[in-house]
């Protein structure tokens, strides 16, 4: 069995971990690229969602560099995510691959560690589970270390140093073997990230940046959003860490889980039924971000997506209610970096502008109810 997955940011060098330590041989396909999103969205249903384009195109390349397993995200959620590998095993199929496909549920622990199972070499359940933390380990300093970039590098002292950092210490993880060294190397890394801050230097704004999972963490598809702004002097925060949702769904992060309730509680006032949605809970977001002194909200989903299209119908009003900006950045393969850049820098220019007017929250709405 040789095995290849799709790129969903720091989840590849998470994978390629567990799958070391299960004895696995695997192929890692290139970084998701132009190439790679005209070769998933040529084989693909026209109107199906950016995410599932990217994948089938990621597996297509790594089938084509020797795999014959493929190892798909899949969940119970609301979202067509629970269909992607069932369509997309039909569609290899159809191109001739003779591939075993493994769907990995991430919202039903028991039922991850048996799929996990399936690619060890007769390997015992203490081994999975062992391999299975040191996964989420490393996924969680992985996600650290996207933190602690996107707070230096509005602060940088020598423009450029945070993305020579990130590099560095993103390797350094990527060949760490045991937990002692994912823990002394990040360690270090937030020593060093530290010194490249100037103290004395702020940010021009916050922003959050809430919307669709996959194309939060995957940076080749996302036009490298978190950077960008950081590199305009904004400081950045992400509403959703694949790492944090995987120890939620563990139940190990009882502060997780409470911000999670408490996101769907703030969506009810917009929606009947916030469960059913899982774009209600980027409405819940946008509200916590008001009350946590955000000067604006990114809402970034792919083009066709069902629940975040659901919740940029609601989210104008959500914006007026509340006195907060909200820039909806719909992507599909027809994106180009360009416009991308230039909506962030106007966007950014907005609420930079805001601030230094003093612009206040409107005295009727529901932030001060």
């Amino acid at each position: 069995m040789i095995v290849t997955f799709p790129h969903m940011g720091p989840l590849t060098v998470a994978m390629k971990s567990v799958f070391k330590r299960l004895g696995q041989e695997i192929v890692v396909p290139p970084p998701t690229s132009h190439k790679t999103i005209t070769l998933g969205a040529r084989y693909a249903p026209e109107l199906v969602c950016l995410p599932f384009k990217v994948t089938l195109g990621n597996m297509i390349e790594g089938l084509r560099m020797g795999a014959d397993t493929v190892a798909m995200a899949t969940s119970h959620g609301n979202c067509r995510l629970g269909f992607y590998w069932p369509a997309q095993e039909i569609i290899l199929r159809d191109l001739g691959f003779q591939c075993k496909m493994i769907p990995v549920n991430y919202d039903r622990p028991l039922e991850f560690l048996g799929h996990f199972r399936q690619f060890g070499n007769k390997t015992g359940w203490r081994d999975v589970v062992q391999a299975f933390l040191f996964g989420i380990r490393k996924l969680l300093a992985l996600e650290e270390l996207e933190v602690l970039s996107m707070t230096t590098r509005p602060r940088e002292k020598l423009r450029g140093q945070t993305a020579r950092l990130f590099k560095t210490w993103h390797a350094t993880l990527d060949s760490a073997t045991d937990n002692k060294s994912v823990r002394k190397t990040m360690e270090q890394a937030r020593a060093a990230f530290s010194s490249a801050r100037a103290v004395e230097k702020e940010p021009s704004a916050r922003i959050r940046i809430v919307g669709e999972a996959y194309m939060m963490a995957e940076p080749n598809v996302n036009f490298h959003v978190q950077d960008k702004l950081g590199e305009m002097g904004v400081e950045v925060e992400r509403s959703y860490w694949l790492g944090k949702k995987v120890v939620r769904v563990l139940r190990l992060d009882r502060k997780g889980r409470r911000e999670h309730e408490f996101a769907m509680r703030e969506a009810s006032l917009y929606m009947r039924y916030p469960d059913l949605c899982t774009g209600c809970q980027s409405i819940g977001e946008t509200i916590q971000a008001v009350h946590r002194d955000f000067d604006g909200v990114i809402l970034i989903m792919p083009f066709t997506c069902m629940p975040e299209v659901l919740a940029q119908s609601v989210m104008h009003k959500v914006s007026e209610d509340y006195g907060i900006p909200v820039l909806p950045l719909p992507i599909d393969e027809h994106s180009d970096e360009g416009g991308v850049s230039t909506r962030l820098e106007a966007f950014v220019d907005l609420i930079v502008r805001r601030k230094r007017l003093g612009f206040r929250k409107p005295e009727s709405s529901l932030a001060n109810a």
